[in-house]
């Protein structure tokens, strides 16, 4: 198995936001959390290596970082920086909830 280029790290806001998701979609249907979780354990593994593939992530807030962004199960994005060789996952984010509160 090779080698990972990066060390990924995640906040623990971020990890918080990731529960949260998974808790309330267990309410629905277990198996679709697990699935989620699954889904998501994957991309922080594919952001091991290359994580520059991602797209840039344009935010609102004027910060210096370049943020990036991948997104995994349809509907969610992680938001990230790369500092050296860690990746820094700053933010998850469920898209949808994004679209509705630009849709006024």
């Amino acid at each position: 198995m090779p080698q990972a280029d990066y060390t990924v790290w995640v906040d623990v806001v971020a990890k918080r936001k990731m529960e949260g998701h998974t808790r309330f979609l267990a309410r629905v249907s277990v198996p679709a959390a697990q699935r989620l979780r699954n889904t998501y354990i994957s991309a922080l593994k594919s952001l091991e290596n290359n994580p520059q593939r991602c797209p840039l992530y344009i935010q609102n807030v004027d910060i210096e970082d370049e943020l990036r962004y991948l997104l995994f199960s349809a509907r969610y994005r992680i938001v990230f920086g790369i500092i050296d060789a860690t990746v820094y996952v700053y933010d998850v984010q469920d898209v949808r909830q994004n679209e509705d509160k630009n849709q006024v």
